[in-house]
């Protein structure tokens, strides 16, 4: 063992939502420790306008997908976790997507509601920086602190095919700044969003919540790869965190409190590595329910090829324009949920990627016509289903000798029919457009979630409606591991809300010595 460091909290996991939770410990007072898997990016190691760089700071640890859909949503690592190559969609969760068993008979309501994070989220959006318009349909108006970005002619395209169908399109809630906020400059559009935005315009967990738990002594190790939770079964307490720094050499963290934020299939693998003689089958998984559920939005990619330069890579990738006019259910439709469609142009290499099923010179016209392309990016509800499961693999180790996460999804039929209808929405609102041709691209993943439910049952559920583990009284979950069901929409704000409420119960119940 070269070090152990002693430390009132420790996170594992230096994304938003763990980057949040330690501002706010820190800030309190409390020692803090972030531990990232990734390496920090700063001077030294900048992130310039590469599609290369968009690599760099993706998620790129093997794992084995398995079952019938190889669902495998995208995730960083890095210092800034998931918000280094995201693209900043930030929309609030409406009402009923809290309370998808009672209001449709699918899924399961969360222990919490809208009206528990509507403080939540607007402290969120304050404190990160979010602008853009509530839009028609959301759980409630609400302002969001900074005007909306000025649509792209990308967005115009597609706002007018939108309005002839009778739909509402607006310009979302995004992390992006419109004009200069808290020492950073506003957007310029250059389209980078994904390779880690050289500006800083773009709100990560490093240029916000980080940032300000450094200046309140929070301390931020990097390329710290967490492999073991340790465990006091005397004490029936979680005690520290082991890591393996990059040259293989371990390392201790002994903690009062833990937080993991590692995201939906780090978490759950995490805890199944620390099985120990208490809990044999991972820790905090008296349930057997940590990698169960786990959830992803069904998404088509949708192009439309006009015969004018459309240069749609001008501008924000995602986000100049939303419709959700469509999210909303209805029993007529024949499924249950909705979905919600997004204006998303990818750099070059991702166009191809997202190509779909094209090959020969359907491909190679594809690609010729990248200037004149436009795009939705068109995003459905999944429903949770105990069958789709991360566990560890049983043959396949990573390069440090540790079990990979083995992911297996299959989309249940009305992941399938909720999907569909939203790529031919997209479809149909392309072609009122004006596209002369309209192409289906690629069907996939898009987030990961639910692995960790929250819950009232501790026998159906991980956590509590607090994100503490209903068998370790000081861990606590905040990341998209405890979602419920997933909505229709990007998941960001809500997990942050969520951890907010969390980081504030875990404050207020340490100052009383609660926990």
């Amino acid at each position: 063992m070269k070090t152990r460091i002693h430390t009132d909290i420790a996170v594992v996991g230096s994304g938003p939502c763990g980057a949040l939770v330690a501002r706010e410990l820190a800030e309190r007072g409390m020692s803090v420790v972030v531990l990232e898997a990734g390496q920090r990016f700063g001077l030294n190691r900048p992130l310039q306008n590469s599609e290369a760089n968009a690599g760099k700071i993706m998620w790129s640890e093997p794992r084995n997908h398995v079952g019938a859909d190889c669902v495998a949503p995208k995730a960083g690592m890095g210092v800034g976790g998931g918000t280094l190559p995201w693209l900043g969609v930030m929309p609030r969760f409406h009402r009923d997507d809290f309370r998808a068993h009672s209001s449709e008979g699918v899924g399961d309501d969360w222990p919490i509601s809208y009206d528990d994070l509507r403080p939540h989220y607007a402290k969120v959006e304050r404190e990160f920086g979010v602008a853009g318009e509530c839009g028609p349909s959301a759980p409630e108006s609400y302002k969001l602190p900074m005007r909306a970005h000025r649509m792209s002619w990308h967005a115009q395209l597609l706002a007018r095919g939108a309005r002839k169908l009778g739909a509402k399109p607006f310009a979302p809630p995004i992390a992006i700044n419109s004009e200069e906020r808290d020492g950073r400059p506003a957007c310029v559009y250059c389209g980078w969003c994904a390779s880690g935005c050289p500006t800083e315009a773009k709100a990560t967990a490093a240029n916000t919540y980080l940032l300000r738990a450094e200046r309140f002594g929070a301390r931020v190790i990097s390329e710290a790869f967490v492999h073991r939770v340790t465990y006091d079964g005397a004490k029936g307490r979680a005690t520290g965190v082991e890591y393996l720094d990059s040259q293989g050499r371990e390392h201790r963290i002994d903690a009062k409190l833990l937080v993991l934020a590692a995201h939906a299939i780090e978490t759950p693998r995490l805890l199944l590595m620390s099985a120990n003689a208490t809990f044999p089958d991972g820790l905090a998984n008296s349930s057997g329910m940590v990698g169960r559920n786990f959830m992803s939005h069904p998404t088509w990619q949708v192009f439309g090829t006009f015969d004018e330069p459309v240069n749609a890579f001008k501008g924000m990738q995602m986000g100049h324009l939303m419709v959700q006019d469509h999210y909303r259910p209805d029993p007529r439709n024949g499924y249950a949920r909705g979905f919600i469609l997004l204006s998303y142009m990818m750099t070059p290499v991702t166009y191809g990627n997202l190509s779909g099923l094209m090959f020969g010179p359907e491909l190679k016209d594809f690609l010729y016509d990248y200037p004149r392309t436009a795009a939705w990016w068109a995003h459905a509800e999944g429903l949770p289903d105990a069958r789709n499961t991360i566990t560890l693999d049983p043959d396949m180790r990573d390069a440090r000798g540790l079990p990979v996460a083995r992911v297996s999804y299959r989309w249940g039929s009305n992941d399938v029919k909720v999907a569909a209808a939203a790529r031919d929405k997209a479809a149909e609102m392309m072609a009122a457009s004006g596209a002369r041709k309209v192409r289906i691209g690629l069907n996939y993943g898009a987030h990961a979630m639910g692995s960790c439910r929250m819950g009232r049952d501790p026998k159906t559920s991980v956590v509590n409606a607090f994100c503490q583990s209903h068998d370790v009284a000081n861990l606590f979950i905040c990341d998209t591991s405890v979602f419920v069901t997933g909505s229709g929409l990007n998941p960001t704000l809500t997990a942050m809300a969520i951890a907010d409420r969390a980081a504030f119960y875990i404050g207020d119940s340490a100052a009383k010595g609660e926990l």
